[in-house]
């Protein structure tokens, strides 16, 4: 009797699995939809020599792995040797880095649709081996550029990618301190450093690992109603009636106190020493906006679908890809293209010696417009891509709106609500969760 009932609990479980994971099969063995990508995957045997590991399934053609191994190549018109020759050690990961985009058939679960001119699929934080980001860098490291974000914001008047007007070459120590520097932001984080796993997958974990996913896309009411674990936020979103001038429209449930929005209103606050006027007075017109930006990111309650973890000193958690109105972020960069800055990200890379941020050594002060030559670039690149520029409206319901009338309520309840259910698309229904975990623990005490 009690090796039947161990059956039917493993049955059980094995149904729940399959449910759970079978609309996910659209992620395995697939191809981008984007510029040199085949449809689909399949034999290409006579692949270049480092994208040859791809030939018996890839997604590029021989001639595409032909083009990816050259200088500059027809495929993307992409200089690596932008600030003088890139050593022979350091392009070799460059070019496995192409190969494994172009050819490879296992990047599914990554897969994120985008709105470019020249693809419509990307990848996002693929979770690479910190062993192959570790020898990228290190082979890297003497190599020279004059950019982070090689995704964007090059100067390509020649035909080809050129360092933008008073970008500085320097080593990629400079612009990259570390691996995970080098490997998240390069590419706009198409990849996340991978930490080392701590334990061993035997098929017990593996399976408790399943419960705890599938428990966890259960509860996606968790994503409504929060404040981020981060330095100066509440624990909990709740009235604070005397929030100061640009923060008021979070007055009625906010993660901030009144004196953090007070701080949020000073050229430099007690909050991060962070000083907007480092490259001389900003200008009042673009100040309004990045006071605003900061009273979002201490006020909002609504930013729960787009919290990430993170392993910093000062924070536990930060949002990524925050999907902005797009007209919020064309004003913010209207109002800003004519200040100056010496740093197209702002999270990291200043001179601190001094007690608030300063230009690195190198750096040079330009107007915005010359660091980031669009409103997307500005948005998305000021902060490592805390937002990402919506192509939806102010009042759609599906952008989270900087600005808002708070006579109308708070429009970025119903953009989270719209986002955590999207989420909670495909996941399984309410109350199987805890009922398979007590089916583990009895499957654990079974003989």
């Amino acid at each position: 009797m009690a090796h039947m009932i161990t059956w039917l609990l493993l049955l059980l479980v094995w149904v729940a699995a399959g449910w759970a994971a079978w609309p996910r099969t659209e992620l395995l063995n697939i191809c981008m939809n984007a510029k040199h990508h085949k449809e689909k995957p399949g034999p290409e045997d006579k692949l270049h020599e480092q994208c040859s590991p791809w030939r018996k399934k890839a997604c590029c053609s021989v001639n595409t792995s032909l083009e990816a191994h050259k200088d500059i190549s027809y495929l993307y018109r992409f200089n690596w040797d932008h600030c003088g020759k890139m050593e022979p050690s350091c392009k070799r990961h460059f070019i496995q880095d192409t190969c494994l985009y172009e050819c490879s058939p296992n990047l599914g679960p990554w897969i994120q649709e985008v709105n470019q001119s020249w693809r419509k699929e990307r990848i996002l934080n693929v979770p690479l081996c910190k062993e192959d980001c570790e020898t990228w860098w290190n082979d890297c490291r003497t190599s020279y550029t004059c950019k982070t974000n090689w995704h964007k914001g090059w100067n390509w008047s020649s035909g080809y990618n050129q360092c933008p007007v008073d970008a500085v070459c320097h080593r990629f120590d400079f612009y990259f301190p570390t691996p995970a520097d080098l490997c998240n932001e390069i590419w706009s984080h198409s990849y996340k450093e991978e930490k080392d796993m701590p334990w061993k997958l035997t098929p017990r974990v593996l399976f408790l690992a399943w419960m705890a996913s599938m428990c966890s896309a259960r509860a996606r009411t968790d994503l409504l109603n929060v404040c981020m674990d981060a330095k100066h936020h509440k624990v909990k979103p709740g009235p604070e009636d005397k929030l100061h001038d640009q923060c008021i429209p979070w007055k009625k449930n906010a993660c901030c106190t009144a004196s953090v929005s007070q701080e949020l209103h000073k050229d430099i606050s007690l909050l991060y020493n962070f000083n907007l006027d480092h490259c001389g007075k900003m200008e009042p017109t673009c100040k309004r906006h990045f006071i605003q930006d900061n009273c979002l990111y201490e006020c909002s309650p609504n930013l729960g679908p787009w919290i990430q973890e993170v392993n910093q000193s000062w924070r536990k958690e930060r949002f990524l890809n925050v999907p902005l109105c797009k007209e919020d972020c064309e004003s913010w960069w209207e109002d800003c293209r004519t200040s100056y800055t010496c740093k197209t990200n702002w999270q990291k890379g200043w001179n601190w010696t001094s007690g608030s941020n300063r230009c690195p050594a190198g750096a040079t002060c330009s107007t915005f417009e010359s660091y980031f030559p669009t409103p997307t670039a500005l948005c998305e690149g000021v902060w490592s891509h805390s937002y990402k520029v919506s192509n939806y409206s102010r009042g759609s319901g599906r952008c989270i709106q900087m600005w808002f009338d708070t006579a109308q309520g708070n429009p970025n309840e119903e953009v989270a609500r719209f986002y955590a259910l999207d989420m909670n698309a495909g996941a399984m229904p309410q109350g199987i969760g805890p009922c398979l975990l007590s089916l583990a623990l009895m499957l654990s005490l079974a003989p």
